[in-house]
């Protein structure tokens, strides 16, 4: 490997050595800050991330899906942000043992596709997605476990029956039922969705990977229902907003300005997007603003 490889991976170990043993809040902000960081990385310049990580070239539609996991990671880190301000200890319980088990089955994930995709001439992982990717996501897990183990109050959760509950509990069932015929039927839900090129290891492993995220995210919406406070639940939304907002102005930029994917395909995923994001954006604007009795 290359020195800035090197450096690379020295990078993440340090930060998490000084970050993961320190208080709870000292790893919340390390985890919101690298999230959003790296987020923004993927939505701003997927070419680099991907091309240091993988053989082969980097195509529109590894950019085009790079961008969209760069939103989902932003979107994760506002939620995790606002989250972490709650009083009620039901909600950092569930924003650790969501998160944790949301970082293990990533990371089962991200080394089954490593290993299936690795004869592949095209789309095919190098040693680097081993030593910055692997090595991040292995980081983020072992960093979650050790405040979750920590936590002895986990409170309780309250369901009820509030137009804003029945909004959150629709935006999981629609994420649920897309991201789990993604990740499963990824390259034929690529046929679907995105038609005019064909799907490669790499592609499938970044859609899957952001597949994992929106799932998490949308464990959250549904146990978000439960959450006391209405401004928990809306942190919860507002997650969701960043996300499928990122998503939009994409696909607005692919469909009409750059006019790289299909009039009907663009639409089909607008649909999939736009109304998951009226639907949060329902649920944010119109939530009671006082405690609920």
């Amino acid at each position: 490997m290359e020195v800035v490889a090197y450096l690379r991976s020295a990078a993440l170990v340090l930060a998490f050595v000084a970050t993961a043993f320190s208080s709870r809040r000292v790893w919340m902000l390390a985890d919101q800050v690298g999230l959003f960081t790296f987020g923004l990385g993927f939505y701003l310049i997927p070419g680099y991330l991907l091309q240091f990580q993988t053989n082969g070239t980097i195509d529109g539609l590894h950019l085009f899906i790079g961008r969209f996991l760069g939103g989902t990671m932003m979107g994760q880190a506002v939620m995790s942000y606002k989250l972490g301000k709650s009083k009620d200890p039901a909600v950092i319980g569930m924003l650790f043992t969501l998160r944790t088990a949301g970082c293990m089955v990533l990371l089962v994930m991200m080394i089954a596709n490593g290993l299936l995709f690795s004869g592949e001439q095209q789309g095919q992982w190098n040693e680097q997605y081993v030593w910055f990717s692997l090595l991040g996501a292995v980081l983020w897990m072992v960093g979650n476990l050790i405040h979750l183990i920590q936590i002895r109050d986990f409170g309780g959760l309250t369901m009820g029956c509030t137009r804003m509950e029945n909004h959150l509990r629709l935006d999981f069932f629609w994420h649920f039922v897309l991201i789990f015929m993604h990740i499963v039927f990824t390259k034929e839900m690529g046929s679907i969705t995105m038609p005019h090129k064909p799907f490669d290891g790499l592609h499938v492993s970044v859609n899957q990977t952001m597949g994992v995220l929106v799932l998490i995210g949308s464990l959250f919406s549904l146990v978000a229902t439960g959450f006391r406070q209405p401004e928990d639940k809306r942190s919860a939304c507002l997650g969701s907003l960043v996300m499928h907002g990122s998503y939009v102005i994409l696909l607005f930029w692919a469909v009409i300005i750059t006019k790289s994917q299909p009039v009907a395909s663009g639409l089909l995923n607008l649909g999939t997007t736009g109304l998951p994001l009226i639907n949060v954006l329902r649920a944010y604007f119109f939530a009671p603003k006082t405690k609920e009795g």
